[in-house]
């Protein structure tokens, strides 16, 4: 594993952890790993490096802000993927996303079961055709996000 890739998974890492903990992702950490990202980029890879990470932080934001708009996450997932596409650049930032996406929905599915609303929820998308209404029951998602950066280390990337 090579080191911004390493730098990735211990910032997702350590943000998933205080998202199950606290429900929060501090500031220092995504703001601190944004920066280490460019920096990181920038040393590597020159001139270059440096406009990877800035369009791997942009893509990162653009991914989740409509979520966020929406009021499914919050923004700390949000500043995480930023910071995460810093570090990674775009072309990898997109199989994260897609790994993170897999796994969100998997932890969606598991929370609803056991939380008794898996085939209410289901039964009301299709008899009501509208979303359910939110029940308390969420998923901390920068565990999924830190599952997608392990993810697209392990196995191939999405795309070439």
């Amino acid at each position: 594993m090579e080191l911004v890739q390493g730098c990735a998974v211990s910032a997702a890492g350590i943000a998933a952890v205080a998202d199950v903990w606290t429900r929060r992702i501090p500031n220092w950490l995504t703001f601190g790993s944004l920066a280490l990202g460019i920096l990181l980029n920038t040393w590597l890879h020159g001139l270059e490096g440096a406009l990877t990470a800035l369009a791997g932080a942009a893509l990162g934001v653009v991914v989740l802000l409509p979520f966020y708009v929406i009021g499914v996450l919050g923004a700390g997932d949000v500043k995480l993927m930023g910071a995460l596409g810093a570090m990674l650049g775009p072309q990898s930032l997109v199989s994260v996303a897609i790994y993170g996406a897999i796994v969100g929905g998997l932890m969606s599915i598991v929370i609803l079961a056991f939380n008794g609303r898996l085939l209410e929820t289901v039964g009301g998308l299709v008899i009501r055709h509208q979303l359910p209404a939110r029940n308390g029951a969420t998923a901390p998602y920068a565990v999924a996000i830190a599952s997608g950066v392990v993810l697209s280390v392990v196995l191939p990337g999405v795309i070439r």
